[in-house]
């Protein structure tokens, strides 16, 4: 609660709270909203290049929407996604594979919400030419394979019956639930005026990291690999990894009805997603098992 009387009535952290939900409440886009599905599967929160697109445009246009795809096993995967899947072997049971549509939208710039978000987020929008008003931006989500361990929750839509037998049984244990989510960079076409590493940077803050973090997260990271990736919602800590020589980003999380884990990281021109609903003290080990055991 004191969270949200900060974010609530502390300025300019209001102000950019409001321009934010505010732009929320924009016109709706043509067939389909901004949102593309989640990177990481279940659990997953907001996407940043949702964050990004809702900051820049007021209107954008699904122009790719592929849907996604169940694979029987990784060479069928591979068919799919056109590159072939690697998987942990810290994992000896069966992975549940689906192939990730590729998703496009398109939008162009509003010089005018972009400049007042850069305002309240405290940056500055001096620099920010006004040629960018009416710019084309294209942001890609190339096709990506996910692989979902164990016993792993399953959206409910809760039904007249079910509230009438009352109370419902206790939820299962998704202890043992790992979702390996992998594929290449998003892919964005924009004017170069346009600092989409700085807005990366806001949309971190506003997915609930602090400026520290958000700064350190795009130093592990090029912002290119965490365009399509989705930020828990509760973030409780965080710390740069090793993984296999590549450097990661491991962060805990504090939602009692979503993962406890997610480490992120990069790796010959791919970007890996790991999220657990169990230790966190598993994800490194298995994220070093990637690839060990090859595609299978």
């Amino acid at each position: 609660m004191a969270a949200v009387a900060v974010i609530a009535f502390v300025p300019p952290a209001r102000g950019l709270w409001l321009r934010f939900f505010d732009s929320l409440r924009i016109a709706r886009p043509q067939r389909a909203s901004v949102n593309v599905p989640s990177f990481t599967g279940p659990g997953a929160n907001r996407q940043l290049e949702h964050i990004v697109g809702t900051m820049v445009a007021e209107t954008a246009t699904v122009t790719l929407d592929e849907p996604d795809q169940p694979a029987a096993g990784a060479a069928a995967a591979a068919r799919l996604a056109g590159f072939a899947p690697r998987l942990p072997a810290g994992r000896r049971d069966a992975p549940k594979l689906t192939v990730v549509g590729a998703h496009e939208v398109t939008m162009t710039v509003s010089f005018s919400q972009l400049s007042t978000i850069l305002a309240e987020a405290g940056v500055g929008s001096r620099g920010l030419p006004r040629s960018l008003d009416g710019a084309p931006v294209a942001i890609r989500t190339p096709r990506a394979v996910r692989a979902e361990y164990g016993s792993c929750p399953r959206p409910e839509t809760p039904t007249l019956q079910s509230q009438l037998q009352g109370r419902p049984s206790p939820p299962p244990d998704f202890g043992d639930c790992v979702v390996l989510t992998e594929g290449p960079p998003t892919a964005v076409q924009a004017p170069p005026a346009l600092d989409l590493r700085e807005l990366v940077g806001i949309a971190l803050e506003l997915a609930g990291m602090s400026p520290a973090q958000s700064r350190e997260f795009r130093g592990t990271l090029d912002w290119r690999a965490l365009f399509g990736l989705s930020v828990p919602r509760f973030i409780r800590s965080y710390r740069t990894v090793d993984v296999g020589g590549a450097p990661g980003a491991l962060l805990g999380t504090a939602f009692r009805r979503g993962p406890t884990w997610e480490l992120v990281w990069t790796g010959g021109g791919m970007v890996y997603a790991l999220v657990g609903y169990g230790s966190s003290s598993d994800a490194l080990p298995l994220a070093r098992s990637i690839g060990a055991g090859g595609a299978r």
